[in-house]
């Protein structure tokens, strides 16, 4: 009978041991892995302009880029920096430029908001709607507006990186 005892006690214990994890990897650490997972190369770029509610014009902008920048990557650090460099296609030879300060990144509380600072352009951060995030492609939007010849615009840039 203690035997039975024990062996049953054992296998008890065994099974308890065994319980899966059911709790789900929450949607922040997804998406933040995701992000640093990869180097991140521009894959399409669009602009579009809204006057006074009515006459949008969209512009295609990434066959305006240089070829030889269209293959510069982005890498998102864990540091919350981004480091960005040229790709296989230079577009200076090494010295002409001067070296690119990073830039600086965080999402929002819950994700769907990437903020950018990028210090080389303009010491301000942006925020940037993030539309796709996945194991192959970031798509983001960012929307701003602007008031000229006594009109208001609204523009939104939209940019699509593929993973490398």
């Amino acid at each position: 009978m203690k035997k039975l005892f024990f062996l049953l006690s054992i296998a008890s214990v065994s099974l308890s041991a065994c319980k899966k994890n059911s709790e789900p990897v929450p949607v922040a650490d997804v998406r933040t892995s995701l992000l640093l997972a990869h180097d991140w190369k521009l894959a399409a770029e669009s602009v579009t302009y809204h006057r006074d509610g009515s006459n949008t014009i969209v512009q295609e902008v990434y066959s305006s880029i240089t070829p030889c920048a269209q293959d510069n990557l982005t890498k998102f650090n864990a540091d919350k920096t981004i480091a960005y460099s040229e790709g296989a296609t230079e577009c200076y030879k090494p010295g002409e430029m001067a070296p690119v300060e990073p830039g600086s990144w965080y999402f929002s509380d819950d994700q769907t908001t990437l903020y950018i600072n990028q210090h080389q352009l303009r010491d301000a951060t942006q925020a940037y709607q993030v539309l796709v995030l996945t194991e192959q492609t970031l798509q983001i939007r960012h929307v701003y507006t602007y008031r000229q010849n006594n009109r208001d615009y609204t523009g939104t840039e939209d940019y699509t990186y593929t993973a490398l």
